[in-house]
């Protein structure tokens, strides 16, 4: 019995169940920092909705494209994770009004190196996702936010 409940506290204490939501905690291991913000690419695909849900709890969001020295870097610390440009999920998004696109973290969106023809909701379907490395080329594109794909979070670094 005792295994057991030791077992459950350090799954708790592992998984992050055993503090409150909003704990402030700050944990930098696998983010990888760049100007003001830390980044991390995680290879476990998720629709959309759900990788931005997963940053969340991390006190993070998925990455906005912000700059283009920002955009290369995301290209990075893919291809550093996975040996390719993997298609991936970042930041973008227009399902609240379609053509208009926001970033999740609430960030300006002044993003304009859409890939040839992009946004396009192709062929008619809903398209309120934003992804990068579309077929492992430099190419950002409007996608439907079911698919499930990798993605890349980003939060503000602050010094303690």
């Amino acid at each position: 019995m005792a295994s057991g409940l030791y077992l459950i506290v350090v799954l708790c204490v592992n998984t992050g169940l055993w503090f409150p939501a909003n704990a402030n905690r700050f944990d930098d291991e696998g983010w990888t920092k760049f100007g003001d913000h830390l980044y991390r690419f995680y290879n476990t695909p998720m629709e959309w909705s759900d990788a931005e849900r997963f940053c969340t709890n991390l006190d993070a969001n998925l990455a906005p494209l912000l700059t283009p020295d920002i955009y290369n870097f995301i290209r990075q610390i893919i291809v550093r994770a996975t040996g390719t440009n993997t298609d991936t999920w970042v930041g973008g998004t227009d399902a609240l009004k379609d053509g208009v696109w926001l970033w999740s973290s609430g960030a300006k969106f002044a993003f304009n190196r859409w890939g040839p023809g992009e946004p396009n909701n192709f062929l008619g379907k809903r398209e309120d996702c934003m992804d990068i490395n579309l077929r492992g080329l430099d190419y950002v594109n409007d996608e439907d936010c079911k698919q499930r794909k990798p993605f890349v979070c980003a939060k503000r670094h602050i010094n303690h």
